[in-house]
């Protein structure tokens, strides 16, 4: 937290930001955030930053944005509705059918958005409507069906649209049916017009983080630590996954969090081995690990943290000789987390470790020099160990060309600002070719949320212990506590 605080204090941020956003009120004990959002101001400056660079692109301009559509679920249900966050940064609207048009020659917002309807209401919840648009900051806004001829006419003026929508097809042919009608292109000259791909510019935007949305990503980070912490003090009594996954969800929706930042990861003992394992239901043998990848968001800011430890409070000698070397490897990662370095850098360093690592414990054979370069530890860490999080856990912005080095690995320099996550592993699968039975069935990953500062890499998740005798103490107290 400490380190937080002085990041944003160096920049003179902390003072502009509202009473409800301050640091002092996110303590080290839990605190609900139920309902937090960032204020309408922040999504206003969003558009007009996104309305510049529209308008530098020439006369005629026209930014449309579609939000996320509905998902069905069943044959008579849907998906819990989550806004899409290209569509959300823009505006702060949460609802579903709703269509943003900024106007770079006016420099206006206009809000598309679904008729006011008491009977749908009643079921689903009071809509925006006209006047829940202009207080959300349109300056002008449409319903449907009336909103269908305001966005033609929109279409058929503009001379270059900048198309923002990631999930909604349907709308994607709509758009390119009016930009490029059928029959047309090539002889009509009204039909000459630019379309251009919104979202690698609005990634970019989302790159690097505002002082208010770190706040919000570290609201998120402290939401998780207490549901891992949840799930580490009841496992040594817990007999099933679902248990262990049960205690961090239920924990996070308590302290605030509307939705999870990706469906929970809770292996044990060899489905710890299984990168994003989704089923959480299986028993939990005596002696095994449980590896927890799992988080809350909070404001829609998402966190993304990971532990392993011993579902009986005492890793056995395996397991402690890899969880060491995990934990050396995210270290080594974490210190290349800084302005200027390459994306890839921190790979480099934690592939290094781990494979140097691996080199001592005789599960790579031959010159630590060599068996680094040959790559042989990618059949043990088989993913990347760092990548952007704020409204998308895997969040918005390039990485740069890739890094010769590995898939995973960008050749982008680091700013402050930006928030990536740290998370090395080693997996071990039961059957493993050439490896001896004793280390078959270990999966470790470690990973935090850390923020790029001018100095220091600041560990947003550091509070939620690490090392593996803090682990094993963790474990143990909360057995004896429930006893």
């Amino acid at each position: 937290m400490r380190c937080l605080t002085a990041a944003l204090s160096m920049v003179s941020l902390l003072g502009s930001l509202p009473g409800s956003m301050l640091l002092a009120q996110t303590p080290q004990a839990p605190m609900a955030h139920h309902g937090l959002r960032l204020p309408d101001a922040f999504f206003a400056g969003n558009r007009a930053a996104l309305l510049a660079k529209a308008k530098a692109m020439g006369p005629g301009t026209l930014v449309v944005a579609k939000s996320m559509p509905t998902q069905p679920s069943s044959g008579d249900g849907e998906h819990p509705y989550r806004q899409d966050s290209d569509f959300y940064y823009l505006t702060g609207v949460e609802e579903e059918h709703a269509v943003a048009l900024l106007d770079a020659d006016k420099g206006t917002y206009t809000l598309l958005v679904q008729a006011r309807d008491p009977r749908r209401e009643t079921y689903t919840g009071t809509r925006l409507g006209v006047a829940g648009a202009k207080a959300k900051g349109a300056d002008e806004a449409v319903e449907y069906p009336a909103a269908e001829k305001t966005l033609n006419e929109a279409l058929q003026r503009a001379k270059r649209v900048v198309f923002i929508n990631n999930f909604d097809d349907a709308f994607r042919l709509k758009v390119l049916d009016a930009v490029y009608p059928k029959g047309t292109v090539g002889w009509k000259v009204d039909y000459e017009k630019i379309l251009v791909d919104g979202r690698p510019i609005v990634g970019e935007m989302r790159v690097i983080k505002q002082p208010m949305e770190v706040q919000m990503i570290q609201r998120a980070v402290d939401a998780s630590i207490e549901g891992h912490l949840a799930a580490m003090r009841g496992s040594a009594t817990f007999t099933n996954e679902g248990q262990v996954a049960a205690a961090l969800e239920g924990t996070v929706r308590a302290l605030g969090a509307r939705f999870l930042s990706y469906q929970t990861i809770a292996g044990a003992g060899g489905n710890g081995c299984v990168l994003h394992y989704p089923f959480n239901d299986q028993p939990i043998t005596p002696g095994s690990l449980i590896l927890m990848d799992a988080s809350g968001e909070i404001g829609f800011y998402t966190s993304d943290i990971t532990r392993t430890w011993p579902a009986n409070g005492t890793f056995t000698g395996e397991q402690r000789a890899l969880y060491d070397i995990v934990l050396k490897a995210q270290e080594a990662g974490i210190q290349e987390l800084r302005p200027g370095r390459p994306h890839g850098a921190s790979m480099r360093a934690a592939a290094r470790v781990i494979s140097d690592g691996l080199v001592d414990l005789g599960l790579i054979q031959g010159d630590k020099e060599e068996a680094f370069k040959r790559g042989d530890w990618n059949k043990f860490l088989p993913h990347g160990v760092s990548h952007y999080l704020g409204l998308d856990v895997h969040d918005a912005g390039s990485y740069g060309p890739a890094d010769t080095f590995h898939r995973h690995a960008g050749t982008r320099a680091l700013a402050a600002g930006m928030v990536l996550t740290m998370e090395p592993g080693i997996y071990i699968p039961k059957g493993m070719e050439g490896v001896a039975a004793k280390w078959q069935g270990i999966g470790i990953r470690i990973e935090d949320v850390i923020l790029v500062t001018a100095n220091e890499p600041c560990n947003l998740s550091a509070r939620l212990p690490r090392r593996a005798e803090d682990l094993e103490a963790l474990v143990r107290g909360g057995a004896k506590r429930l006893k």
